[in-house]
C-alpha cells in the first residue's frame, strides 16, 4: 500500500454542536498519513475557541479562520491553497467517514485514479439508506445526472492539477467543480464500498430540489456555455435521473 499523504478539507460554519462525530471519524482512521484543514467561515456560535482546542489535539490538524464569510466554495478553496497532500478529499462538518475510508480509497486510487468515488449512506432522521454510484462516470453522464459527492470523491492533484470551486455560485458549486474536472477527459471509477455517512437535515440544500433549478440552469448556460434550450433539456434529464436514482430511497 502506498503511504502518500492525503489532504482532508472541511468547510466549517456554526457546527460546534455536531462536530464531535465528524472529528471522531477522522481521528479513528486506519490510514495515518493525512492532514486535515478545517476552514471556519466566520462562525457565530463560539466555535473559535472550540476549534483552537481541536487543533491542539493532533498535529495533523490545521484550523484556518476565514477573514470573511464567503461560503463553502471559498472555504474549500482556502483549504486547497494550503493543501500539501498528493490526494485530496472533502468532508463537511456534519458528515462522517468510516474508519477504513482513507485506507480503502488510497488503495483504490493507486490502481484506478486519478479521480475516484465510493458509496455512502444517507441518514435522514435515523432512516438510513445506501447509495452506490455507477461503476464508471464520465462528463456526458454527469451532465444528465450526478453520482459524485464531495463526501466520497478523491482525486490526485499531481495529475488533475489545480482546480478551484467557483465562489460566485451560491449552489451547485461542487457540481460545477466535478464537471470542470470531467470535461478535461478524465473518468471516475467507483470503489464499490459504502464508506461514509451523509446526514440530511430539514434545512439541507440538497433536500430542496425546487430551489436548484436556477443555479443548475446557470451552471449549464453560463459556466458551460450551452444555449437555453440545451440547458433546459439537460435539467429535464437530470431530474429524470434524480427520480430514478432515489426512487427506492
Amino acid at each position: 500500500m502506498t503511504n502518500e499523504k492525503v489532504t482532508i478539507i472541511t468547510p466549517y460554519y456554526n457546527a460546534k454542536a455536531i462536530f464531535g462525530r465528524t472529528f471522531g471519524s477522522v481521528l479513528n482512521q486506519t490510514y495515518s498519513n493525512w492532514e486535515w484543514i478545517i476552514v471556519d467561515d466566520c462562525s457565530k456560535d463560539g466555535s473559535q475557541d472550540y476549534l483552537k482546542d481541536i487543533e491542539k489535539k493532533d498535529q495533523r490538524i490545521k484550523v484556518i479562520f476565514s477573514a470573511k464569510n464567503g461560503g463553502s466554495a471559498h472555504a474549500r478553496n482556502q483549504g486547497l491553497e494550503l493543501a500539501t497532500g498528493r490526494y485530496v478529499t472533502f468532508l463537511d462538518s456534519d458528515d462522517t467517514i468510516d474508519r477504513n475510508y482513507l485506507e480503502s480509497q488510497i488503495n483504490f486510487i493507486v490502481d484506478n485514479g486519478p479521480v475516484i468515488t465510493a458509496g455512502y449512506r444517507r441518514d435522514k432522521g435515523g432512516n438510513i439508506t445506501d447509495f452506490m454510484p455507477r461503476d464508471v462516470i464520465n462528463y456526458k453522464m454527469t451532465l444528465k445526472g450526478n453520482d459524485m459527492s464531495c463526501l466520497t470523491t478523491m482525486y490526485d492533484r499531481t495529475v488533475i492539477g489545480e482546480v478551484r470551486f467557483r465562489e460566485n455560485l451560491v449552489r451547485d458549486e461542487d457540481y460545477a467543480f466535478w464537471l470542470e474536472i470531467l470535461k478535461r477527459g478524465y473518468v471516475v471509477k467507483t470503489n464499490k464500498q459504502v464508506l461514509a455517512t451523509y446526514y440530511l437535515h430539514a434545512e439541507s440544500k440538497n433536500s430542496k430540489k425546487a430551489k436548484l433549478f436556477k443555479p443548475r440552469f446557470y451552471v449549464y448556460h453560463k459556466v458551460l456555455g450551452y444555449n437555453s434550450i440545451k440547458s433546459l433539456w439537460l435539467i429535464f434529464h437530470y431530474m429524470l435521473y434524480g427520480m430514478k436514482k432515489y426512487k427506492k430511497k
